[in-house]
């Protein structure tokens, strides 16, 4: 816009006025019409198919589909109009514009608008484009009672031609009264823009010399209003221009405010390689205070990398990332960058956490692996011995058949819940759907899958929860929860006990509890059960069938429907056993 002329602006700005202006209202008047006009000629469709309902009732019954097309064909011709006669299953009986011979390839008109209006309503109608007839059509359509069909569908075609004309003839009218006002706004813009371009270029040139150090320039022109209070203005800027300084200085202090309050440590060098300027976060992690003003990298932080990159970049180098410790418990992301006039500047980034972090997923590497070493050792093993043609009797080749077939199962177990604790941790994964669900039936559904291993063991599970608990949870969710709850209280309990389940109402919340009568949980391990591989027994776990995995996808599936999860071992008022509490929002039921 900075290359095009005032009063092109103003022509363009006009233009888009007058466009707005007339467009908006003349769509809306063209719509309103249009709308008027097409259901003036569906009120004459349905005239005329009143018409031919009326002609069609009178007729003795038709001695076949070939006289019934023969009269609906001499018919449209006569009316000027397309009809048809449909059955009530969508094919097409007769059609005044088809041959009869063709009718039987016309296609189901069972999905046609107004086929369908008509089989819900006994009348409909509808305007759109007809393949067969190539143009635009207004269709009314009718359920009639005629012999031998008994109840059919007769529809009327009547073309939009006539209605597309008178709109037509709207549209071009329109377009010609456009052009006319444009035209003359043009002319008018013209004018206008001449009278308005001579002040503007004596404010030009008055602004230049003002810009250019006279401050004792003063604009005095005969012009509009407009033009003197703009004048006035530009006649004030003189005393202006030392407001503004200040108010640059009070900017430069907020600037400093800023710089002072980041979190990041920034330090900047002079071509020296001393330090010129830092902010308070650097003081607090060279511990300089109060200043680090006048002294090299290497005096403030004793580190020989910092000090190493600081000197390369003052070098040459334009930039260099390292990351250095501080201390034994703070490790910094270190950027230095050179400055192009001269000196550098370095930010340190605090990446403790992150370094955190991975040490964690190294952790959590090392103990997949440790997971997975003992059943592959243990399938090689066996693999390796049924090799041996002196070991393959059927009793040895049964038995480390089956030890394989465990191990490799455990392994299965390992990966599959490592993939569902993955997809609950996933921050790409889509959010959990949470509705109103009931949660008895979640619990059942989880006791059905863990009842035969129950039955092996002869352990009682006593279901306490009433039959409907309605909370807002996702259901495969809630299952897997429940089952992985049954499932360890049933692999850590003696043959013989029991398994109690039950469900509370706290503050909104519904609180389930699986309560078994094992050995217990010792406190020092209650915290972290719900880590991943974490395991109170390892040996006595693996022999077991667990994979170490089961409680942290129950805690992370907890938390995702807005839950909470806990152990309390043993019970309140017991000696032995533990109590799996979970807790989720109850639904509200009006």
């Amino acid at each position: 816009m900075k290359t095009i002329r005032f009063r092109t602006q103003l022509l363009l700005y006009f233009w888009l006025i007058l466009i707005i202006a007339l467009f908006l209202p003349a769509l809306h008047l063209y719509r309103t019409m249009e709308s008027e006009i097409i259901q003036e000629a569906t009120d004459n469709a349905f005239t005329q198919l009143d018409f031919v309902s009326w002609m069609l009732s009178g007729q003795p019954p038709f001695d076949g589909d070939a006289e019934l097309d023969q009269w609906v064909t001499a018919l449209g011709e006569n009316l000027k109009y397309r009809i048809t006669l449909i059955s009530w299953g969508g094919r097409v009986i007769a059609d005044s514009d088809v041959d009869y011979s063709g009718l039987s390839a016309m296609d189901s008109h069972a999905e046609r608008e107004e086929f369908i209006g008509t089989v819900q309503k006994g009348k409909s109608s509808s305007v759109r484009y007809s393949t067969t007839l190539d143009r635009n059509l207004i269709y009314a359509a009718q359920a009639v009672n005629i012999s031998p069909y008994n109840k059919v569908v007769l529809r009327v075609a009547m073309p939009l031609s006539r209605v597309e004309a008178r709109l037509g003839a709207i549209a071009d009218r329109f377009w010609l009264i456009l052009g006319l006002v444009l035209a003359l706004t043009g002319i008018l813009n013209y004018i206008l823009a001449r009278n308005l371009e001579n002040p503007i270029r004596q404010i030009t040139q008055a602004t230049r010399r003002i810009g250019g150090g006279d401050y004792n320039e003063r604009i005095d022109i005969a012009a509009p209003v407009e033009f003197d209070e703009l004048s006035s203005c530009i006649n004030d800027m003189t005393d202006k221009i030392r407001r503004h300084i200040e108010k640059i200085d009070q900017q430069k202090n907020e600037f400093e405010a800023v710089f002072e309050g980041m979190q990041e440590g920034v330090m900047l060098l002079d071509q020296s390689g001393h330090i010129k300027a830092s902010n308070n976060a650097l003081a607090l992690i060279a511990r300089c205070m109060p200043t680090c003003h006048g002294h090299r990298p290497m005096e403030v932080f004793l580190n020989p990398e910092i000090q190493k990159a600081c000197d390369d970049v003052l070098a040459g180098k334009n930039h260099i990332q390292l990351k250095a410790a501080i201390d034994a418990q703070t490790i910094y992301e270190v950027n230095v960058v050179r400055i192009p006039s001269g000196g550098a500047v370095a930010v340190f980034h605090d990446i403790s956490d992150l370094v955190h972090l991975e040490k964690v997923r190294q952790d959590f590497v090392a103990n997949v692996s440790h997971e997975l070493r003992t059943p592959l050792t243990s399938i090689k093993g066996y693999a390796e011995t049924l090799l041996d043609p002196k070991m393959r009797s059927m009793e040895t080749m049964d038995a480390f058949l089956g030890t394989i077939l465990k191990n490799a199962n455990q392994m299965s177990n390992i990966v599959n819940d490592l993939l569902e604790l993955t997809k609950l941790q996933s921050r790409d994964r889509p959010a959990l759907v949470l509705t109103e669900i009931n949660a008895a039936a979640c619990f059942a559904a989880a006791e059905e899958t863990c009842r035969i291993i129950s039955r092996e063991k002869n352990i009682r599970l006593v279901n306490q929860m009433p039959e409907i608990i309605p909370v807002v949870a996702e259901e495969n969710a809630l299952v897997m929860i429940f089952r992985n709850l049954l499932d360890n209280a049933i692999r850590h309990s003696d043959a013989g006990t029991t398994i109690t389940a039950g469900v509370s109402d706290v503050d909104g919340m519904a609180t389930f509890a699986v309560e078994d009568e094992g050995p217990g949980i010792p406190l020092r391990h209650q915290k972290r059960i719900f880590e991943r591989f974490y395991r109170i027994d390892r040996e006595r776990s693996r022999a077991l069938g667990g994979t170490g995995l089961g409680l942290a996808i129950c805690r992370h599936a907890t938390k995702a429907m807005g839950g909470d999860i806990w152990v309390e071992s043993p019970p309140p008022g017991k000696t032995k056993g533990s109590v799996f509490f979970v807790t989720l929002k109850k639904a509200n039921r009006k």
